[in-house]
């Protein structure tokens, strides 16, 4: 099974836990609306913010592109959410076999975010747009801007993957989970995990995390 495929089957999975089934229908088992593309421009924003574009401050500093990163595979989150919605998950499997560039260039990076935040959000002011491929097309610019190929969006997305899958079943939507493990964010914690075990299956990263939170706890 290609990865791509695996992605779709595991985000199905993670928000049927988290949502209720009913999700594929615009909204979660509690009755709040949901809506993939104001969480993708809201995070292609923030992704932006990874980069020095501030002409006011901070003049010389480098752009965070771990964070960027961090940032990108929360977007996959939500595309392969909008595309199960929508009820079209085969048409992402073409970019399966992407070649990612060989270096990565902050300013286009800026360019290409604006580009996805301005598709996203124009579909969601508009409902008779259909912005789903133009998005993912600009996504996997994206990636491919940032030296990264599916190979790598499948291992940061196994460990958000599972990350997500951690924090709702510690507490994560009744404000009882700690996202900050001993002055350490959550998400650094399990990124540093998959950098020292590469090999990790996801029930062993998960394990880990239990390992590591019950630590702090």
């Amino acid at each position: 099974m290609n990865k791509i495929k695996q992605m779709f089957e595991l985000q199905q999975k993670l928000n049927d836990a988290t949502n209720g089934t009913i999700w594929t229908e615009g909204a979660t088992k509690d009755g709040r609306q949901i809506s993939w593309l104001r969480c993708i421009y809201m995070e292609a924003a923030e992704a932006i913010d990874s980069f020095n574009w501030k002409h006011w401050k901070d003049i010389e500093g480098q752009p965070d592109l771990d964070n960027a990163k961090v940032e990108l595979i929360d977007i996959w989150h939500f595309i392969m959410s909008e595309a199960i919605h929508f009820g079209d998950t085969q048409f992402a499997e073409v970019y399966e076999d992407m070649e990612p560039e060989r270096e990565i260039n902050p300013e286009l990076m800026v360019e290409i975010l604006e580009k996805m935040v301005a598709a996203a959000a124009g579909a969601n002011v508009d409902k008779s747009q259909n912005a789903l491929y133009e998005i993912t097309g600009i996504f996997f610019q994206a990636l491919a801007n940032m030296n990264m190929d599916v190979p790598e969006l499948y291992r940061r997305y196994i460990v958000k993957n599972q990350l997500n899958t951690f924090r709702q079943e510690h507490g994560y939507k009744d404000g009882s989970y700690v996202k900050i493990w001993d002055a350490v964010e959550d998400n650094v914690i399990a990124f540093q995990i998959m950098e020292e075990h590469p090999d990790y299956t996801s029930e062993q990263l998960y394990k880990k995390l239990e390992e590591e939170y019950a630590r702090i706890s």
